[in-house]
């Protein structure tokens, strides 16, 4: 360990034993449960609204928020050469955080169910408070993150100098979401999933692409190869940023604007954005082109592989830096940007479609669940297995074998939970009978991105009991 490595904190494996249990017993379950009570007609649950809400805060703040702000405190002080030097800090963050997440929800989801107004009232109140513990988490890690970015040398800071819009869109985006999220605590319920509805949309674009699009550029020169993006991709970032600024103050849940800007137009500007960060970046071309003709493109061409021949003489991966030892990671990040580009064919067709005047069959939710499920979830699993074995101190993921599974079993819930919202209404019998199959699909969805995700917690967590 060299001394400037000493001056860190140890990963803090917590945070993502945290996320994957949350996850398993919580965020996927409760999805799981909804989609097989509808897939197979045994009918909806009493408080349905609420169901839905926390299902979607677990997996948002508990599946991948804790991910990202255990990675993001491990990797990000590392790269800006500031540490992080309160030895609490870390413990502190992680169970303000999942701890007054666990209560928020586990109260809020059983509230509905108390008859006693006595008792519903203590639920709600204690519910505030895991609201109002995990609020204090995340701004003390936003506040974390903002000292060592402010506190870091001028050098280090010129070089992440492109990723700036992208580390502004994911500081405000936390700020605001916890912001709309602790409001519960004194807006009326019903007044307040208006206001959750609209902060979804935010933090989905502005903290979890963002970051997205930040680990992408900073390792993929390094885990696939691909040379970094020219300087331009920063104003694609601000591009991103504003239009994601202007959707969401003309998307506010307020009847008090003197004007109005289209939603749709503005949708399709953020849509833009991504576009370009996808084919500036060079993962499109990454993903589509060969090799072997990528090598040779003076634009987005591979970098050369730097990674040294073992003494058994075995020679890296082509077109990758590693030996095979993190199994076929790649395919959980390429998969993971298909569905991306899936999602925003969608919403480029629906938002079109609207403003021509016209409507479509399918909503939102599609296009919510190929980029959660699809992008954000696969592209977690992609990098766990082969960023965490290193913060972990080890040189390979336990089963690469695992690897593999994940990206099969990840990809199968997915589309098993996406197809079926895509089925046009019932317009014949052949129509109709796909229909039913879809639904049984998207019944068993759940329970299959819940095996995926247990996978990788047993990778995982053999890797980190490696010697």
């Amino acid at each position: 360990m060299s001394i400037a490595e000493s001056k860190h904190q140890e990963f803090k494996i917590g945070f993502i034993w945290w996320a994957l249990g949350i996850a398993i017993f919580g965020g996927f379950m409760l999805g799981a449960h909804i989609a097989m009570q509808l897939g197979f007609g045994m009918g909806l649950p009493k408080a349905l609204d609420v169901w839905i809400q926390v299902h979607g805060h677990l997996q948002l703040i508990g599946w991948a928020g804790l991910f990202i702000i255990g990675v993001s405190l491990h990797f990000l002080p590392r790269r800006v050469g500031v540490p992080i030097e309160n030895k609490n800090t870390l413990k502190i963050i992680l169970y303000l955080t999942a701890v007054g997440l666990i209560t928020r929800a586990n109260f809020e989801f059983w509230q509905p169910y108390i008859g006693n107004e006595l008792a519903k009232n203590i639920f709600k109140y204690i519910a505030n408070l895991g609201n109002i513990a995990e609020f204090l988490g995340i701004n003390l890690y936003t506040a974390v993150l903002v000292k060592i970015f402010l506190r870091a040398p001028g050098h280090r800071i010129r070089s992440l100098n492109i990723l700036s819009p992208f580390f502004v869109a994911f500081i405000v985006g936390w700020i605001i979401y916890s912001l709309v999220q602790v409001s519960a605590t004194f807006l009326q319920r019903y007044e307040w999933i208006v206001w959750n509805s609209w902060s979804i949309d935010l933090f989905m674009n502005l903290t979890l692409f963002s970051i997205s699009f930040i680990f992408s550029i900073f390792n993929f020169p390094s885990y696939i190869l691909l040379r970094l993006p020219p300087a331009s991709i920063k104003y694609v970032g601000y591009f991103f940023f504003v239009a994601t600024i202007l959707y969401a103050i003309f998307s506010l849940p307020s009847k008090t604007r003197t004007f109005q800007v289209s939603q749709d137009l503005l949708g399709l500007l953020i849509d833009i954005a991504i576009v370009l960060f996808l084919f500036l970046t060079g993962i499109v071309q990454r993903i589509f082109i060969p090799k072997r003709a990528l090598t040779k493109s003076p634009v987005w061409g591979l970098v050369k592989n730097e990674s040294k021949e073992l003494i058994t003489s075995k020679r890296p991966r082509e077109g990758y830096s590693d030996y095979g030892e993190f199994g076929r990671f790649e395919l959980l990040i390429y998969s993971a940007y298909l569905w991306l580009i899936f999602g925003l064919f969608l919403d480029v067709i629906r938002r079109s479609v609207s403003l021509l005047g016209l409507s479509i069959y399918y909503g939102i939710d599609p296009i919510r669940h190929s980029y959660f499920a699809g992008f954000i979830s696969l592209l977690i699993m992609g990098m766990a297995q082969r960023m965490l074995p290193g913060f972990m101190r080890k040189s390979k993921i336990a089963n690469s074998k695992i690897v593999l599974l994940t990206f099969v079993f990840g990809n199968i819930a997915v589309l098993f939970r996406v197809a079926p919202m895509l089925v046009p209404p019932h317009s014949s019998e052949l129509v109709r009978a796909i229909g039913q199959v879809m639904l049984y699909l998207f019944g068993i969805s759940g329970f299959i991105a819940i095996f995926s995700v247990i996978l990788l917690s047993i990778n995982l967590y053999n890797t980190y009991k490696m010697r």
